[in-house]
């Protein structure tokens, strides 16, 4: 498969948890995919970043033969849990260490690393209730999830919807086919004088169903997505959804600079559409970050956390 065509399939893997989307100041230049974005280079340190509280509380919980590694910073209802991306340890990578900075004297935000190799988003959510109780934390929470973090914080709410207080969804995976259908249909139409790579990187439909690159974490990605369409609608809980902002001139290689605004904005509407699963949802953009928004745009995740809390207390 054409390196062209790999970008293409994995604009919709942007969508798959790396939307966009699984972390920088500038627009990608590339659409990040679990295969091409690493964790951010500039990680915060206590240089450039102040580092969390010590947490009110630390450890590792067995939730049936393996152990999740977690930490809570501050106190206060509702609490807030981060479902990270793909690959991202939050205690030890320090990727959330600013929103915790400055969410912990507000209310409780809770941290935790997922095992590798867990099978579905269903058995990661449940694994997180266990671990919940096992603190113990007290619900119903705010879910805080980035990237493929949001297919298992909508599974979560699914399952368990009266400990769901409200959700954030920071540049998160979408499901598939139809993100990969949007990309596939607004691809330019065929040319005989179009350049060899627009031609290699062109999708038919056993492209869509057939290719599925898996996650990082060794995520089975073909029945999370299932899992996921079938949690459907979040009902009526606050929700706010957060974009990365597309289109950076070397965003989708080969593409022309006409298609490539159509992707770009086909990647805006993809993620504002999520802000349709509930009835209180709402769409932001952050205007210079990539795909790690906390990273590289925090102070928008911080707000919409505070915005959240104030409205669940006064509600």
């Amino acid at each position: 498969m054409s390196n062209l065509r790999h970008i293409i399939l994995v604009s919709f893997v942007i969508l798959i948890a790396l939307t966009a989307v699984g972390c920088g100041a500038t627009a990608p230049t590339m659409m990040p995919t679990m295969e091409n974005t690493p964790l951010p280079t500039t990680t915060p340190t206590s240089e450039n970043t102040p580092p969390p509280s010590t947490p009110t509380t630390e450890g590792s919980i067995d939730v049936g033969g393996y152990k999740l590694r977690y930490q809570c910073f501050g106190k206060g209802i509702p609490t807030i849990i981060v479902e990270a991306g793909g690959g991202d340890k939050p205690t030890t990578s320090l990727t959330w260490s600013t929103v915790i900075q400055n969410v912990y004297p507000i209310t409780r935000i809770c941290i935790y690393d997922r095992v590798d190799g867990v099978r579905t988003s269903q058995d990661i959510a449940e694994d997180l209730h266990v671990l919940l109780n096992e603190i113990p934390v007290p619900g119903p929470y705010i879910l805080v999830a980035h990237s493929i973090g949001g297919y298992h914080a909508r599974v979560f709410a699914h399952l368990y919807p009266e400990e769901v207080a409200g959700m954030i969804l920071v540049d998160t995976t979408l499901t598939f086919p139809d993100a990969m259908i949007a990309f596939a249909t607004a691809y330019p139409t065929y040319s005989p004088d179009e350049a060899p790579g627009l031609a290699q990187g062109r999708l038919s439909e056993a492209d869509i169903s057939a290719i599925m690159p898996p996650s990082v974490d060794g995520l089975d990605i073909i029945a999370s997505n299932e899992q996921v369409r079938q949690a459907g609608s979040l009902g009526d809980i606050p929700l706010v959804v957060i974009s990365q902002t597309p289109g950076g001139p070397d965003d989708w290689p080969g593409i022309d600079p006409v298609a490539r605004e159509q992707y770009a904005a086909i990647t805006l509407r993809l993620q504002a559409d999520l802000a349709t699963l509930s009835s209180k949802g709402v769409f932001r953009i952050a205007k210079t970050s990539n795909h790690f928004i906390s990273v590289y745009e925090p102070q928008i995740i911080i707000d919409a956390i505070t915005q959240m809390v104030e409205e669940i207390r006064n509600h």
